[in-house]
Parts: C-alpha cells; sequence; structure tokens
C-alpha cells in the first residue's frame, strides 16, 4: 500500500507541479513561435539537454542568483539585457529547471521560503524539464517530427513567459526569438562555468544546509546556431556573474559585438614610478625593456603589477611608455590571484626560483626522473635517459611510502574511474605523505587523467561504458622520460574503459619512433616523432587531442596543427603555465578561427611547485591553467 500511495504522489507530482515554481507547463510550443526555424529549435534542445547532463541542481538553490550578459546592450531590444538575472529552481524539491529575470529585484520579490511568490505584473522566463508522457500534445508531436534531443532519458524542456495578474492568476505566452536567443546564449555558457563556482566557507549563516559560494564572474565564447547569427558574427561573449551586479566593464570603443569584455582598466598616467625590489632569492634576472641579466637582489619591478622586471628605473618608465602602461592593470590582476593559486596542503618547499637548488633540498637533485627537472641532463635527448634500478629509484630513492607503486587501489567498494577533485584527494587516496613531491611530475598524467574524465564528457562517457579512448598528445618532451607516472591513468580508471596515448612530437627520438609501450593493462602508449600536421592521417582517429605546457604563441610549427584540430572538429585541450601565456594562446585559436569553448581556469592537477620566469614575477607552474575548444 505505502508502495502505491509513494507512486500515485510521484505521478502527482509530476503531472501537477510541487515545491518552489511556478506550477507545471503552460501549453506554449516553441513551433509556434513567429520566425522560428526547426534547426534552431534542434539547437535549443541540444543545449538544454547539455545544460540538464551537467546537473546544476546538485549544488544550485533558488536563494543563488546569477547575472547574466549576452554581448552588449545594444544588441538586444530596448538596449537593455532582456532577463539579467537568473536562479535555478529543483534543487531542493520540486520542479526541475530556471528561471529568468528583468531584474535582480523582481528575482527577490518573488523568492519565498518554499514556493515562488506571485508578484502582479512581474514577468519570468521559464525553463521547466518535464516528463514527455505528461507533455502537451502539441510538444510531443514537435519532438517527434523533429527527432528532438531529450535530457535526461525522459525529459525535455518546455519554455514559456508567466506573468501574474493583479487578481493573482498566471498568464503564459510564448517567448519571442529573441528571447529564446537569449536563453540558448544562457544555456551554452552556464553548462561551461558553474561547476567553476568554489564554496565560500566564511560566510554565509553558520547553520544553514545551503553552501554559499565566493563571488565569481566568467566570460565564455558562445557560438550562435546560423539560424539565428546577426550582423555577421557567429560568436557572442557571455558573461555570468555570482552574485549578480559583477560586471565587466564594457568599452564603448569599436568592440565587436563578438569581443569579449575586459575587466581590466589601465592605470592613470603618473610622472612618478614606485621602485620596487624584486624578489631577491631569485637568482639572475632578465630586464623586461633591455634583456640585460641582472642579480635578484640588484632588479627593481613596477611598483603598481609588482609583475615585470627591470635593471633600472630609466628602463623602466621606457618601458611604461611603450607597451607596460596598457598591459599593467592586467598583469596587477593577474598577480592578485598568487594566494588563490598556490596550492597550501604540502609540506615540502612548493618555490623552484633556482630548479638544482630545489632539487638538492630534497635529496633528489639528478636521479631518476628528477633529471628532467633541471638542466643538468639538457644534452641527453628526451627519452634516452639512462634508468637503473626499479621503481623507487625512477622516483628518485624517495622513501617508500612516498610514491605510488604500480598496483591498483586497496579499494573493493567502487567499480568505476575515481573522480578526483584535487591533490588532496589524490594523496589521501594513495595514502601519501604531504611531503612527498611527486605531484611536481605527476602533474602530468593527472591532467591528462582530469580531462579525459571530467572536461571531457565524449571521453568520459566511453569510460564509463568500458570502450578505449584514444588521445593525440601534442608535443612530449620531458614526458617521454616519465612514462612510469602515466601508469597512474590506468589504475585510476579502476577496472573499465582503457586508453591509448599516441605521443607526437620533434623531440621523440628516432629510435623510439613508431614503438607502442604497455604501461600497465589499461594504458598503451605509442611514439610517433613529426610534426602533428604530417603525422596526424596515419594515426588512429582521435577521440580528443591535449597539448600540456603548450605555449601555443611562441613556436610557428602549431600553426599547421591548430588548423587541423579545427578541420577535425574534435575536442581539444589545452594547459601553460601563466595566464599571460592563456592570453596569448587564446589569441593564437581565435586568429585561426577556433572558439575558446572551455575557458581559462586553473588545473586543479597543476603542479604546486611555483616557477619564475627571467623578465616575470606572474604566477607560474606547470599545467598552471586549461583551457578548450571543440568541446
Amino acid at each position: 500500500m505505502d508502495l502505491h500511495l509513494k507512486s500515485l504522489f510521484n505521478r502527482f507530482e509530476e503531472q501537477f507541479g510541487s515545491g518552489p515554481g511556478l506550477g507545471p507547463g503552460s501549453g506554449t510550443c516553441m513551433m509556434r513561435v513567429d520566425g522560428i526555424a526547426p534547426n534552431f529549435i534542434k539547437s535549443v534542445y541540444k543545449a538544454s539537454a547539455a545544460l540538464y547532463r551537467t546537473e546544476p541542481w546538485k549544488r544550485l538553490r533558488p536563494g543563488h542568483f546569477f547575472g547574466i550578459r549576452v554581448g552588449k546592450d545594444s544588441d538586444w531590444a530596448g538596449k537593455k539585457q532582456p532577463f539579467p538575472c537568473v536562479q535555478f529552481i529543483g534543487g531542493d524539491g520540486g520542479d526541475v529547471g530556471f528561471y529568468m529575470f528583468r531584474s535582480e529585484n523582481d528575482a527577490k520579490k518573488m523568492l519565498g521560503s518554499r514556493e515562488t511568490i506571485h508578484v502582479p505584473n512581474v514577468e519570468v522566463l521559464r525553463v521547466t524539464y518535464e516528463v514527455e508522457n505528461l507533455m502537451f500534445p502539441s510538444n510531443r508531436k514537435m519532438i517527434k517530427s523533429l527527432s528532438l534531443e531529450a535530457s535526461g532519458s525522459d525529459r525535455f524542456p518546455v519554455i514559456d513567459v508567466a506573468r501574474c495578474t493583479p487578481s493573482g492568476d498566471l498568464r503564459f505566452r510564448n517567448p519571442t526569438i529573441e528571447e529564446l536567443r537569449f536563453v540558448y546564449a544562457f544555456m551554452k555558457a552556464i553548462s561551461l562555468v558553474h561547476s567553476l563556482l568554489q564554496v565560500d566557507r566564511e560566510s554565509g549563516p553558520k547553520y544553514s544546509t545551503v553552501v554559499s559560494f565566493e563571488p565569481f564572474i566568467e566570460t565564455v565564447d558562445v557560438q550562435w546556431p546560423p539560424d539565428v547569427a546577426k550582423g555577421g558574427y557567429d560568436l557572442v561573449a557571455v558573461t555570468i556573474s555570482h552574485p549578480p551586479g559583477q560586471a565587466y566593464e564594457e568599452r564603448s570603443s569599436s568592440a565587436s559585438a563578438g569581443s569579449t569584455p575586459t575587466k581590466y582598466v589601465e592605470p592613470p598616467m603618473e610622472d612618478t614610478f614606485n621602485d620596487t625590489k624584486a624578489y631577491s632569492g631569485a637568482g639572475l634576472r632578465q630586464c623586461a625593456m633591455c634583456e640585460k641579466e641582472v642579480h635578484g637582489e640588484q632588479s627593481l619591478c613596477c611598483g603598481r603589477c609588482r609583475a615585470v622586471v627591470y635593471c633600472s628605473s630609466i628602463c623602466q618608465k621606457q618601458h611604461w611608455n611603450g607597451t607596460h602602461k596598457s598591459m599593467c592593470g592586467l598583469y596587477k590582476a593577474m598577480m592578485e590571484r598568487e594566494e588563490e593559486l598556490a596550492i597550501m596542503i604540502f609540506l615540502f618547499p612548493c618555490s623552484a626560483d633556482q630548479p638544482c637548488k630545489w632539487l638538492e633540498s630534497l635529496g633528489i637533485h639528478q636521479k631518476g626522473m628528477w633529471r628532467r627537472k633541471c638542466s643538468c641532463y639538457s644534452h641527453c635527448p628526451f627519452g634516452l635517459l639512462p634508468v637503473k634500478g626499479g621503481l623507487q629509484e625512477l622516483w628518485g630513492g624517495i622513501d617508500e611510502f612516498e610514491y605510488p607503486h604500480d598496483s591498483p587501489f586497496n579499494n573493493h567498494f567502487i567499480s568505476s574511474p575515481f573522480l578526483l577533485s584535487g591533490w588532496s584527494e589524490y594523496y589521501n587516496l594513495r595514502s601519501l605523505p604531504l611531503s612527498s613531491p611527486i605531484a611536481d611530475i605527476l602533474s602530468h598524467p593527472l591532467t591528462v587523467y582530469h580531462i579525459l574524465t571530467t572536461l571531457n564528457i565524449s571521453s568520459k562517457n566511453l569510460i564509463l561504458k568500458g570502450k578505449e579512448v584514444i588521445v593525440h598528445y601534442l608535443g612530449p618532451e620531458g614526458e617521454l622520460d616519465w612514462m612510469p607516472a602515466f601508469a597512474e591513468v590506468g589504475h585510476l580508471l579502476n577496472g573499465l574503459g582503457n586508453v591509448q596515448i599516441v605521443m607526437v612530437g620533434p623531440e621523440v627520438p628516432t629510435n623510439l619512433s613508431g614503438t607502442t609501450s604497455g604501461i600497465g593493462s589499461r594504458v598503451r602508449v605509442n611514439l610517433v616523432r613529426g610534426v602533428y600536421q604530417v603525422e596526424a592521417s596515419y594515426l588512429p582517429s582521435p577521440h580528443v587531442v591535449i597539448a600540456l605546457n603548450s605555449r601555443l604563441d611562441s613556436y610557428s610549427s602549431w600553426g599547421g596543427a591548430i588548423d587541423l584540430i579545427k578541420s577535425l572538429g574534435v575536442p581539444a585541450f589545452f594547459t601553460d603555465q601563466s595566464e599571460l601565456s592563456c592570453v596569448n594562446a587564446k589569441q593564437v585559436l581565435r586568429n585561426a578561427g577556433l572558439h575558446i569553448t572551455h575557458p581559462v581556469t586553473p588545473n586543479p592537477f597543476r603542479s604546486p611547485v611555483k616557477n619564475l620566469t627571467a623578465s616575470f614575477n606572474l604566477p607560474s607552474y606547470s599545467n598552471g591553467f586549461v583551457f578548450g575548444v571543440n568541446t
């Protein structure tokens, strides 16, 4: 009897709605929207399904408001954003979906502790996910005739605009095609960025079950479907912020409709400069202006941003008048992330201003795989370091309990790949002490694993189905001597799926090119010498392309590889060491006609060891940031 009542109650909820919200679908149908093309309807449903798969309702509650900005205000009717405030509903029970409001004030008025409050004359654009067999016949017919993509197993989005009359009744209408364009851009953008929200453990009610998030703002490029692109622009910048009201400063100059707004403003012109000593323990530095070498204790850096190194105030002033004044604000913002990017959990020194001294302090200088962490073995080609002894020697002779053994995890209760959020979870899983420096080398294989199981949905699905994922890994160098570390990818798969990594690059030794190595039972690595665009036609088709510490702006040979990635259309992910390198890399990709579909974000498996470049103090870590295209 109890089961019968539970089933009956569940069906009642599905048919009539429950929890915060305005009830079930209203009978609107996108086929009735003036001027809409069937292909755009398909695009909306596809974007909706992609958002549903990311499960934002696991963390987001109606009280979490988001600001949304699509392109420029002048792109929209009335020269203002149509629905610039969004909340997700259903995370704490009831109808699953999201509501878009004309203003944050409207959103706050309608937010109730248990139910959505009916406020007269306030319009809300609703996207609710409904079970197909309970939808209106017009929507079921549209779904069948256009073969629209489902969200989850049996749900589809219903989109309408609701308004409460003064008498308390609800009136519904179809959204306009312009409003649907806005919804589409939001769904594409929020799918990419909501997972980047960081929990704020310091603020918020002490005993509340609803988590608070740190202030957040991120801009991503969204590609319009061909049916709704306007003015020759197929790309639009979409900015998501939490809480609303955090906005990038929009420049009123000649920025195109597809240009990304910038949050960095040039510092005011001043006649005086603050000379600030650079980090004195950094050995030799290089002046950013004249390229003269200067000892760290004698060098200066910009007093505003602290990022750029000079040999004298004369060079500093020349650089300011030349290029630095337009970049100083950007560098300052990057420097302000120093504390955020530092991984503070480790008990070994995490600064390698002078690599040899850092390795010596740990007792691993010129030992095992660590020989690639300084220049002492630069005379030896990549992949050909002499190998002596077993796994312990490869890890530099550190204690047996300080490195991962080539064995499965001792966990018999989980039969699927481990999904890790960062180093703390990995070290706990492997029972490793936080005094072990192995994260500096494991950053490469664990970044690959993170991309395959977290960032790239298609490869994750293949692994979950027990299938093989083929990775084209571009430009390997030190990794060629770190093959034992890549065994961790196979162990983390935990008995499900396989990975074939094809490493392609000019640094692969001739005598190793064409060889295949089995690293454990679930990972094999093929080595191919050459440039990617030449060798690719002879390789198995990839599911994903990966290039770590890519430095896209530094090598002309990347041009052909990027063109090939564009023509293949497969997801490609890149890492780089600093935000500045990522800014330059994004420009290289955009110049090639590729759009950044996974925004630049800190890589949770970046090396914790900070590097220092000759002319900059910007935070720099091996695999520090990750971004992607075609995702």
